[in-house]
């Protein structure tokens, strides 16, 4: 049995899909024994091109190494990778990049491959979880990996192939929904209900409408995609108009702007203290959720660089 380390790209197209089915259609034909962490990297060489997703399957299988060049080529084909320009943007990249058998040089192929010694791109996926993979001149993706550059090469997530765990989603959508409820336990049981007009309740006020409009126009310019997790639903895409051109989360900063104001508004001290924990809550759930986005959307990175602000213009 030949055991061999399958480096995956793709920055055209549903970049994720094009990866997640390539190691189902991979797990059809050889034994797959594990895969890195998803990175998304920016391209080396080229012309001018989005970002790819990286990563790294361990394969075993009887195949030699041509029958199992042409087994990746044929997936390749099935994913509509064209080779027209040398390093272009392509729908999928599958490379052997190193096996457990002696060096092997043919008109076709050569293992370990030339420049994965080079790039970063290939080496933190690799080493993650094989760091003594023989990379060429006698040394380990390991040993390589201390030796290069590694900015540019992101990780974004541990759990991508399908089906991927729900756990971690749903326990950051659980500690929001705890400390809404907490807000509104700390309302019912220290707040009063206003006695007229005064600078207070009008704050309190103005904070909810300017929360629940916030929320409700970002949520239209979602339309049906709109959830709580930090998933993005099948068939969402990437919004950047209205109040996504200000901030990248406008219904988390609606949120905290509405259950703020309802605390200042009922005057609850309890209430406002667990609301002000809203914000870094829901900045810390956008850490995970951003990656997720990253690895959906192709130019999310991008976006991320145009608007710097997750919740609060020129604050956080």
């Amino acid at each position: 049995m030949n055991r061999y380390f399958i480096a995956l790209g793709s920055n055209v197209g549903d970049r994720l899909g094009h990866l997640s089915r390539a190691c189902r259609e991979l797990g059809e034909e050889v034994r797959v024994l594990g895969a890195s962490s998803m990175y998304e990297t920016e391209p080396v060489g080229g012309p001018d091109q989005g970002p790819f997703l990286n990563a790294v399957v361990a394969v075993e299988t009887e195949l030699g190494p041509l029958p199992m060049l042409d087994l990746l080529q044929k997936i390749e084909s099935e994913h509509g990778r064209e080779r027209i320009v040398e390093w272009g943007p392509r729908t999928l990249d599958l490379d052997i990049v190193a096996w457990d058998g002696p060096d092997f040089s043919d008109d076709r192929l050569l293992i370990p491959h030339p420049l994965a010694a080079e790039r970063a791109f290939v080496l933190e996926p690799l080493a993650e979880n094989w760091p003594d993979a023989a990379v060429g001149g006698g040394i380990t993706a390991g040993q390589a990996l201390s030796a290069v550059d590694r900015s540019g090469v992101d990780f974004l997530a541990k759990d991508w192939i399908p089906p991927v765990s729900r756990v971690r989603p749903n326990l950051l959508v659980g500690g929001q929904m705890l400390i809404l409820g907490l807000v509104a336990l700390g309302i019912a049981l220290s707040g009063d209900i206003p006695d007229g007009l005064n600078a207070t309740s009008l704050l309190g006020a103005l904070a909810i409408m300017a929360g629940l409009t916030l929320m409700l126009v970002s949520a239209r310019l979602l339309g049906p995609a709109i959830t709580a997790s930090p998933v993005p639903t099948a068939g969402a895409r990437l919004v950047e108009r209205g109040p996504y051109r200000l901030v990248r989360h406008p219904i988390y900063t609606g949120v905290c702007l509405t259950v703020i104001g309802a605390a200042i508004l009922f005057e609850s001290l309890p209430a406002l203290i667990t609301a002000m924990a809203l914000i870094p809550y829901l900045w810390f759930k956008t850490l995970y959720e951003e990656r997720q986005l990253r690895m959906h959307f192709v130019g999310y990175r991008a976006y991320q660089a145009r608007v710097r602000w997750r919740l609060i213009p020129y604050v956080t």
